[in-house]
């Protein structure tokens, strides 16, 4: 998983700090959200330059998307509840493909190539991101329930039926 940089009581008091009307927060387990790491050798020339480069790429395997990452992801080992992984999405076609496209789009456009870049990959991982679950009580006696991502610390309001 990636490295979480996020305690369980800086994710409450996070919460807490964002809107007086939050009494209590209290943290209530992880969940787990799946994405597919690369890893690549790129390797691209240009009119009068050559590039080498070691470039990241994240696949959210429920979603599709792509993100870029600055550099080598810190990650962790660690056993956990099969329970709190979010399950991927069994239709995604082929995160390797879509990881590559995405960073040749990028290449054409930041090194302005005129050949496509070739691509090896070099890291090839299934990584999950914590989030922290946290139920938070308010001023009114309203539950509300948030995701804290572990390793950026934003949040996000989980709504439920």
């Amino acid at each position: 998983m990636f490295d979480s940089t996020v305690s369980t009581a800086d994710a409450e008091q996070t919460l807490l700090e964002t809107d007086e009307e939050m009494i209590q927060a209290t943290t209530d387990g992880y969940v787990y959200y799946p994405y597919h790491v690369f890893g690549f050798h790129l390797h691209a020339k240009a009119l009068l330059d050559e590039f080498e480069e070691q470039v990241y790429c994240g696949i959210d395997l429920c979603n599709d998307k792509e993100m870029f990452i600055d550099q080598q992801p810190a990650t962790t080992e660690q056993t956990v509840n099969e329970d709190a992984l979010v399950p991927p999405d069994p239709t995604l076609e082929d995160p390797e493909r879509t990881a590559r496209h995405y960073l040749l789009e990028i290449a054409r456009k930041e090194f302005r190539v005129g050949s496509p870049p070739e691509l090896t990959v070099v890291e090839d991982q299934r990584v999950y991101r914590p989030f922290h679950l946290v139920e938070c009580k308010t001023t009114t006696g309203t539950f509300l329930t948030y995701i804290v991502d572990g390793v950026s610390g934003d949040f996000h309001r989980v709504y439920l039926d």
